[in-house]
């Protein structure tokens, strides 16, 4: 990654802002130009070094300097030690991610729609194209971005981001340092209909509505529906990726995650620190645990999820179970020619008789 050039900077000076020390003061004034991996790096530029697995990898790097939190005997760019290279890390790349996608102006922009009667709070913004219907209360230093909706009546905390493309739609409650996703819609009414006596489909008012406490993420084209009676609740701290669906009256305990295309059905539990993996799914009605991991492609059909299992396959069972399974089923073909060559066999011996 190439930083812009008013962003280059000194190693020495770089060190100081990590709080770390250089093993090589000679090359304090060597400019750091850009981020990159252990691999990857060349002149100028600067990697971490987190999990020892890769010290090898790190000793061989073509960086300009390497962040660790031991020194690297053998290694070939100096090194900056600091007490943990992860947040090291994410200090850097988060000024860096600052200084690349600055907020928005305060203000609302001329090309904003905004009714009568919409609280903004200081030095909040609405960006071109974004539409803010009335009653909707935005926090301050939150950023509306253009071509957003909210929707009457909804509230959005403090220091949140609404992407470009989000949709909140009437009453959504949003808490502080929540992010929205372009192209997420958070509000839409649940999937719940009734059947006449002639079939026919009709749709149950759904008068619920949607709750998101403080530090979440809901991501792109992921949709939260809101709830028949109650509310559909995403607890602080949860983390959804794109492509997720959260049905009407589900509650998503603190600090789980959600990966891509993870989804379920109205009414599902999902306990705090909680992981739903790439393509999960949850049942109606069904809960999942506390601390509980559901793997790749992993549906929780028919049974709760108990706190801090780990569980694969469809329907979800213990993991190591399923990879029995797996190991099985890739035997079968083997094992319909031996049973039908044991089953000649037998009957051969039958037939002696």
């Amino acid at each position: 990654m190439e930083v812009p050039v008013e962003q280059k900077i000194p190693l020495g000076a770089l060190a100081e802002l990590l709080g770390g020390r250089l093993t090589d003061p000679a090359k304090a004034g060597e400019i750091i130009s850009g981020v990159s991996s252990l691999d990857a790096a060349g002149p100028g530029q600067l990697a971490f070094l987190w999990k020892e697995d890769y010290a090898e990898a790190a000793k061989r790097s073509e960086a300009a300097a390497i962040v660790c939190r031991e020194p690297l005997p053998g290694a070939r760019a100096p090194q900056v030690l600091v007490d943990d290279p992860q947040a090291a890390m994410l200090t850097l790349l988060g000024q860096v991610h600052a200084l690349r996608h600055p907020p928005q102006a305060p203000g609302v922009h001329p090309d904003a729609s905004v009714a009568e009667g919409v609280h903004l709070g200081e030095d909040c913004s609405v960006g071109a194209g974004a539409v803010v219907e009335r009653g909707a209360r935005i926090g301050a230093r939150s950023q509306i971005k253009g071509l957003a909706y909210v929707g009457r009546g909804v509230v959005v905390g403090e220091d949140c981001t609404i992407h470009p493309g989000a949709v909140l739609l009437d009453h959504v409650r949003l808490g502080d340092r929540v992010v929205i996703w372009s192209g997420a819609i958070v509000g839409r009414d649940g999937f719940g209909f009734v059947q006449d006596a002639e079939n026919r489909h009709t749709r149950i008012p759904q008068v619920g509505g949607v709750v998101i406490e403080d530090d979440v993420e809901v991501g792109p084209l992921t949709t939260v529906d809101r709830g028949a009676l109650e509310d559909t609740v995403l607890r602080r701290g949860v983390k959804i990726d794109a492509h997720c669906h959260v049905a009407h009256n589900c509650e998503i305990g603190e600090n789980a995650l959600l990966v891509g295309y993870a989804r379920m059905g109205g009414s599902v539990r999902i306990g705090k620190n909680a992981y739903l993996l790439q393509d999960a799914g949850v049942s109606s009605g069904r809960s999942v645990g506390e601390g509980a991991i559901l793997g790749t492609c992993c549906h929780a059909l028919h049974k709760d999820v108990p706190a801090g299992a780990t569980m694969g396959g469809c329907p979800a069972r213990p993991a190591m179970q399923h990879r029995r399974i797996e190991v099985s089923l890739a035997r079968l073909p083997e094992m319909r020619k031996q049973l039908h060559r044991l089953e000649k066999e037998l009957a051969a011996l039958r037939a002696r008789d």
